[in-house]
C-alpha cells in the first residue's frame, strides 16, 4: 500500500526536514504552511496521514485536528509538538489526534511512527469497505493486527491468542478475518518438516496494494 503523507507547519525549516526524512524512506509528502490547504487535501482524499504542528498562528493545531476529524474518520492525524502536558495531550486526543511526534524531529522516531500508523490507515480503509463480521470486535481485530505487525517473524494462532488474551478459536477467527481482508498473509508449514496437518503462520502482507 502506497502511503501519502501531508504536513502543515508555519516553520518552513521543519517542513523541509520532514520532506527530506520522508524521501529517505521512499514516501511521498505534501507540505504547506496554510492549514486550510491541508484540510482541503483531506477533503479531496489526497493524504493518508497528516502531520499537524501544534503551535501555529491564525489556526491552531488543535483547531486543525478538530476540523480534519470532522471531514474524515479515516485519515491518520499526528501532532508535531514540544508540549508534554497531559492536559494538552488529552484535548488533542478528544479532538481526534491519533498520536504525537516530538520536536526536535528525529529520523528514527519519525519513521517508526509513520510505519506503525500506515498499517492502521490500511486497516481503516479496509474497514470502510468491510466491517468485521457479526460477533467480531473492531478493537480486538486491531489488537490482533498489531500483534502480527509487531514481530519480525510470522506468528501462529497460539501466540496471538496468548498475547491478545483471547481463546484459540477466537484468535483463529480474527486472523482469518484479517487474511480475508488482505491485511495479513497466511502460510502453511509442516512441523519439523514432517508430513501431516500443517501449522498455519501469519505475517503482514509483503506486496503493496494499489491505493483506491
Amino acid at each position: 500500500m502506497t502511503i501519502y503523507l501531508g504536513a502543515v507547519d508555519d516553520d518552513t525549516g521543519i517542513l523541509y526536514t520532514l520532506e527530506a526524512m520522508a524521501s529517505l524512506q521512499g514516501w511521498e509528502m505534501k507540505t504547506t504552511t496554510r492549514p486550510r490547504e491541508a484540510l482541503d487535501w483531506i477533503r479531496k482524499d489526497l493524504v493518508d496521514i497528516l502531520l499537524v504542528d501544534f503551535h501555529m498562528p491564525g489556526m491552531s493545531g488543535l483547531e486543525v485536528i478538530r476540523e480534519a476529524r470532522k471531514i474524515s474518520s479515516e485519515t491518520i492525524l499526528l501532532v508535531l509538538t514540544v508540549e508534554e502536558s497531559p492536559g494538552i495531550a488529552e484535548n488533542l486526543h478528544i479532538a481526534g489526534a491519533d498520536d504525537f511526534i516530538s520536536k526536535p524531529l528525529r529520523l528514527a522516531d519519525f519513521t517508526s511512527r509513520i510505519a506503525l500508523h500506515a498499517e492502521l490507515c490500511r486497516y481503516r480503509r479496509l474497514g470502510r469497505r468491510n466491517q468485521p463480521r457479526k460477533g467480531l470486535s473492531e478493537g480486538i481485530a486491531r489488537r490482533v493486527l498489531e500483534i502480527v505487525s509487531s514481530g519480525e517473524s510470522p506468528v501462529d494462532v497460539r501466540t496471538v491468542a496468548e498475547k491478545a488474551g483471547i481463546s484459540y478459536p477466537s484468535a483463529h477467527r480474527y486472523l482469518e478475518f484479517l487474511v480475508s481482508k488482505g491485511s495479513i498473509a497466511k502460510r502453511s508449514l509442516n512441523v519439523d518438516g514432517r508430513p501431516g496437518r500443517p501449522r498455519s503462520i501469519y505475517q503482514l502482507t509483503l506486496k503493496d496494494t494499489p491505493r483506491e
